[in-house]
């Protein structure tokens, strides 16, 4: 019988020879930005007035988190430090939970009103999310056309549990086997339901979700329990049994592309420069979701099953791959509105401050450690022991997670 500690130490082991594949010409031979372990934080007072971002104290924290962060002495030369005016540059935000908590439309103001300050022009900029759906609530309208600046998503259509859709290229992707039909049945021989908990489990079974999604007629019967499941933690025997029945189902369905993750047409072909406006919250699978969460989960399909080891695994890989390395330039981390639950915007903590890096390892480092200071003031278990990514994508290099190693630097604006 596989352990629960066998079981995630086995999955993180049988991906070691997982490799990264880049097509795209756009992902080679472009400048590193130096991944330094500095983190500005610029705290305001005013920072939110009734639970809204309050555009003038956004303005001064951009103003000197930036000039800190880069050693300039203006607002303008710090944009210009980290883009120039031939620059495509891509704003990824995160449009979960909109409007109640999501990245600000104050921030990615900001961050227009600064990309123009250093040339950038307006059709050049893209605010980006993983589909156009997303942008529902978030009071900003899809502009694919070629004036203005861009809004939309990677694709039209979800991807999350698919290998591939429009929208995303079919020449970059990661390989991972944690979730695909194949590895399933290898955990099968092992009898890992037995011991697995109940997101263990279910990751395993995404191969099932992805057949759900592709139309499978067979895989549709357990189309409402799989969905419900995805958020019922407590449920662990109703994933058990499913597991248990479709063990022996499906031997003769090959599924194309399962272990693989495509990126972005947006990050491979369209974009120069990525700059990540990132909402610390909580979250079952990860505990932390931050600045490399945002950017790892919002530019790939398939990645449900990422979560098969809290990230462990995916996370490094995706934000070591050039497209993703070589073109992020600057992480912005808003944390004064804080989700403290996995449902985001069910529980909230407030704080003031907005982060400013190069380094993502660094700011979630900082972030897992808010973000358990807010919930143990909650009453709510520590969620430190699943934060796995942040610690491997300091081994990964990444960035630097040993927060002793870390330089932060609080500013009160």
């Amino acid at each position: 019988m596989t352990t629960r500690r066998e079981f995630i130490k086995n999955s993180v082991l049988l991906t070691g020879g997982a490799a990264l594949f880049g097509g795209s010409i756009m992902c080679a031979g472009r400048k590193k930005i130096p991944q330094n372990g500095l983190v500005v934080s610029a705290a305001a007072d005013d920072m939110l007035i009734r639970q809204d971002y309050n555009p003038d104290a956004v303005h001064r924290a951009f103003e000197a988190g930036l000039t800190e962060l880069t050693g300039e002495k203006s607002l303008e030369n710090a944009w210009s430090s980290l883009v120039s005016s031939e620059d495509v540059v891509g704003i990824k935000i995160n449009c979960i939970a909109a409007p109640k908590i999501s990245s600000s439309i104050q921030s990615i103001h900001e961050t227009i009103a600064g990309l123009k300050s250093a040339g950038v022009k307006d059709n050049n900029i893209i605010v980006w999310d993983h589909m156009d759906w997303a942008f529902r609530r978030t009071g900003l309208d899809i502009n694919r056309g070629p004036s203005g600046v861009r809004v939309y998503g990677s694709s039209d259509k979800s991807a999350v549990t698919i290998p591939w859709t429009e929208g995303f290229d079919r020449d970059v992707y990661i390989s991972l086997e944690d979730g695909t039909l194949r590895k399933f049945r290898q955990l099968v021989e092992e009898n890992f339901t037995e011991d697995g908990t109940h997101r263990e489990i279910f990751n395993s079974c995404t191969w099932l979700w992805m057949l759900i999604n592709l139309g499978n007629e067979d895989a549709q019967k357990y189309r409402k329990d799989i969905r419900r499941l995805y958020m019922d933690y407590d449920d662990r025997e109703g994933i058990k049994r499913i597991a248990e029945e479709v063990a022996n189902k499906f031997q003769d369905v090959v599924i194309e592309d399962e272990e693989k993750s495509f990126f972005s047409n947006i990050v491979t072909k369209d974009i120069t420069k990525l700059i990540n406006i990132a909402v610390l919250k909580h979250n079952e699978d990860s505990g932390v979701t931050w600045a490399a969460k945002n950017i790892a989960l919002g530019v790939t399909t398939n990645k449900v099953r990422f979560h098969i080891d809290y990230c462990a695994t995916a996370i490094p890989m995706i934000m070591n791959h050039p497209c993703i390395k070589d073109k992020t330039v600057l992480h912005i981390g808003e944390a004064a509105k804080i989700s403290t639950v996995s449902v985001a915007g069910a529980q909230m903590a407030f704080d003031n401050r907005i982060f400013f890096s190069r380094d993502p390892a660094a700011m979630d480092r900082i972030g897992l450690d808010i973000l358990e200071e807010k919930r143990l003031e909650m009453g709510l278990e520590s969620i430190r022991g699943i934060a796995t990514h942040v610690e491997a994508c300091g081994r990964m290099g990444v960035g630097i997670s040993d927060l002793s190693k870390i330089d932060w630097r609080s500013i009160q604006v």
